[in-house]
Parts: C-alpha cells; structure tokens; sequence
C-alpha cells in the first residue's frame, strides 16, 4: 500500500506538466541510513580535535518509469548525507549555503541532489542495450569494492553488446566534468573549447565456466580550461576528477592531459571450493606542453575458501606503484574517481557507513597491503560478522612528503617509513528482511614517521603525531 501510494502521489505531481503520453509502470527502490560515529583519532593526531560523536543520515529514493521490457527512465535522488543538529531535512534545507557561491555549491546537504537519471532501452530488433544520461559508470574490478580508476556517478552513454551467450562488450562516453556547466563553477567566465574533461573506455566481459576475465582500455582528455579552473578551486573541490593526475609537487598539466588506462579483472570458481579474485591496473597521464606526468600500476589478488559453512575466510594482497624523489613526475596511477575502491573499512574508508567511500583514490595510492579477512560469520540466524586483518606498508620516497603536506599527505599517504595495521569487527543483525542494524568497530595501530611528516609542516608538536585510531559505527539502513 505504502508503495502504491507513493506511486501515485508521484504520479499527481507530474501530471500537471505532461502532454501526451503513454502510462508506465512505476517501481519504487531505496536505502535510507542513519548513523551513529564515534572517532577518535581518525587524523591520527593527539590534538584532542578529532575526538568526536555525531548523528548522520541520508535519503536515497529511486524510481523506475517502466514502458515495457525494453524502455524504461530511471531516476534516484538523495537527501544527505547531512548531520543531525544540522538544518532540517527538507527540500532547500540544509547547512549553511555558502553565500558567495552560486549553482550547486550554494545548496545545503539537507537539498534534494539527483543522483541518477539515464534512459535505458534496448535498439528495436536487437539486443543491444544502451544507458544514456546521469548514471553509476565503472570499469570492471574483480576485488576491492570497484575500480580505483573510474567508478562514480556521472553523465555519459553506454552500449551493451551482446556478441555471445557468455561474451559482451561495453563501450562509452562520459563528460565527468565541464568548468562552463558546473555549479558555480559556471561563474567563472571559462569559456570556449579545452573547458570539459572527457572519457571514453571500451571493455569486454568473458564468461566462461568457472572463469570470469573482463579486459578494458580506457583513455581520458581534459582541456586546458578544465584543469587550470579546477587546479585554482581545488581546495574547495577536494573530490575534484583531475587531482588524480597532479604531481608530487603540486603540479598541474596547465595545457590540459591525455590519459590512457588498461587492465583486466579476473575471477576464478574452477577451483571450488577456492575462488580466486584479481586485478592489474595500469594508467599514464602525459601533460601537453610539459615533461611532467604521471604513471603507474595496481594489481591485487585475494583468495576465499568457500567450504564452510558457518564462515569464509579470505586471504588478499595488493600492490601499488609509489612516488620516488622526483617532484615533477609521479609515479603513482593516474585516477579520474573511485568511489567504493577501497580495502578495509577504516583507512580507505569502505564499508557501509555514510562516512565510506569519502577517500578518493589518489590520497591512498602508494603502499602494499596483506590481508586476512573472515566473511560472513554466522553463528545465530540473523547474526552476520567479518573481521578484517591487514597490514599497509608504504611504497612512496619520504621525500614526497614535503610536497604533500598536510592537505592531501598526513594520514593517506604512507611513505616507506610509515605503516598501519588495521583491524575491523562489523557486524549486522537482520531485523526484517527490509530493515538491519550494523555495526563498524575498527581500530588502526599507526607508525607515521613523526620526523618526516613533522619536517613535512604537518601542524602541531611533533610528539602529537602517529597516534592510534578508533571508529565505532552504529548503522540503521532500511531498503525497500
């Protein structure tokens, strides 16, 4: 009833502004979260600032307008994710805007956001499907939540090529970013070509028995306009596409970027009840009219034991490229947006808190992690646990620290004298099979090399430095 009734006042609100057209059929999915947090330490500093408790929730709501099997419009918003204490969660409500800026950057965290909005259809007398608008886009990955490459929400178009029963190909085009159309960023008088930042990517997807192989070639084109507008603001654009190709030393590619990506991700069953998963990820980014850049590579690998029942356990290792003493080339992977990439739940932010995922790629790359992870305890029906034990150890020259600094560096990235060994209990009890409560504990034993960072201008005595971490995450989600 709930549904039908949400249906139908969805209905009433449009009707007004259509002309003709034909009914369809509506379906109504989504998650709406609250979370309790307590941190301590999360920047692992002693400055006794980051010791916090706060309320968090955010409002996801999806509708599918469905025309018949092959046309449907799909459109998600959210509310969110916005602090309880914070401004009421209505329409227009939200923190403080900020009152110089105009577009987007002017709304509150309570406003309604679109998150998704893309035609999905299939080409008459074909299989052929195609997604086109403001959609979830990603390359393959076969381990660590998603792509550190590209995986976010974004516009752009995508084909699905069926060629047989057990292969696909998927190509397409994305528009991650234009300083003439963004929020306030519109205001800033960019105009005329090299302002957008673009990316097309092609990959193919193996099925095989008990094999999975998804090779991918990606390449990216960000103008001039693009990167000096976003370089300038991007203090206050943290999340920023491009930072992911900007150099030890705060370089920018003044004259815009080419960028070219290739890897494969692989998953194995053959070997059951062994799984094996993996992933190699390679990525350049030259910069027009510079000697300046940025290369590097991802790989991963995690093996799960499938044969119990009660629990699997799960052993991974994964490995990226760090930077060496060279300022003006970088030899870390170059990244436009990975949004659930992330191994672990505390340091890298995964997980399924509100706070996950808010730690983008490149502020981690540049270690070699080891874990041991038990999945899906089950011990009392409804009761699910996985703890998570692993080791980072870091693959960047300290040297780079100093370039690094405290906006991007201290606490993300980890020079070869730093490492952390972190440590997660999360649970989850199944109320209704619509409503859970889950909860994160984490704790992260921290070796920043207090001389290196302090020397680095990281704020604050060096003594206050390299101090453990805490989290506790209580979560209520209910989907439907």
């Amino acid at each position: 009833m709930k549904k039908l009734a949400l249906s139908l006042a969805l209905i009433g609100a449009v009707a007004f502004g259509a002309t003709a057209a034909s009914a369809a059929e509506i379906k109504a999915t989504g998650t709406w979260q609250i979370d309790a947090n307590l941190r301590n330490n999360q920047d692992f500093t002693d400055t006794k600032k980051d010791n916090s408790f706060d309320v968090e929730q955010r409002i996801r709501t999806a509708f599918q307008f469905i025309a018949n099997e092959n046309l449907k419009g799909v459109l998600e918003t959210q509310i969110g994710t916005n602090s309880w204490g914070n401004g009421q969660y209505s329409i227009g409500a939200g923190r403080t805007a900020n009152q110089t800026a105009t577009g987007a950057n002017s709304a509150g965290n309570g406003n309604l956001i679109l998150r998704k909005a893309y035609l999905d259809f299939k080409v008459p007398d074909t299989k052929v499907n195609i997604l086109a608008g403001y959609q979830s886009i990603s390359l393959p990955s076969a381990f660590g939540g998603g792509s550190a490459i590209l995986d976010d929400h974004m516009a752009g178009i995508a084909a699905v090529v069926p060629v047989t029963d057990g292969m696909n190909v998927v190509a397409g085009y994305a528009r991650p970013y234009d300083a003439n159309t963004s929020g306030s960023n519109s205001s800033a008088g960019v105009r005329g070509s090299g302002s957008a930042l673009d990316a097309a990517f092609l990959y193919g997807d193996l099925n095989f028995t008990g094999f999975k192989v998804q090779p991918f070639l990606a390449y990216g084109y960000a103008g001039a306009n693009a990167i000096e507008h976003y370089a300038k603001d991007k203090a206050a654009n943290s999340t920023y596409p491009a930072l992911g190709i900007t150099t030890p030393d705060g370089g920018y590619p003044v004259d815009g970027v080419r960028a070219y990506w290739a890897g494969a991700a692989f998953t194995m069953t053959a070997l059951d009840p062994f799984k094996v998963m993996a992933d190699v990820n390679y990525g350049r980014a030259t910069f027009n009219g510079s000697d300046s850049g940025r290369s590097g590579w991802l790989a991963d690998l995690a093996v799960d034991y499938t044969g119990l029942s009660m629990v699997t356990p799960e052993l991974f290792f994964a490995y990226s490229s760090g930077e060496n003493s060279d300022g003006k080339k970088s030899e870390r992977m170059p990244v436009l947006s990975g949004e659930n990439w992330a191994y672990g739940t505390f340091w890298m932010q995964g997980g399924d808190s509100l706070t996950a995922n808010t730690t983008m790629p490149q502020n981690n790359l540049g270690f070699w992690a080891l874990g041991l992870s038990f999945k899906d305890i089950k011990l009392i029906d409804k009761l699910s646990h996985t703890v998570n034990f692993i080791y980072f150890k870091g693959t960047n020259d300290e040297s780079v620290a100093a370039g690094l600094n405290t906006n991007d560096g201290y606490g993300n990235v980890l020079t070869k004298k730093d490492h952390l060994f972190e440590v997660d209990l999360n649970s989850k009890y199944q109320l209704y099979d619509e409503l859970s409560l889950g909860l994160e504990l984490s704790y992260i034993n921290a070796s920043f090399d207090k001389d290196v960072w302090h020397n680095a201008g990281v704020a604050g005595d060096r003594d206050d430095l390299s101090k453990d971490a805490y989290k506790a995450t209580l979560m209520m989600r209910y989907t439907f």
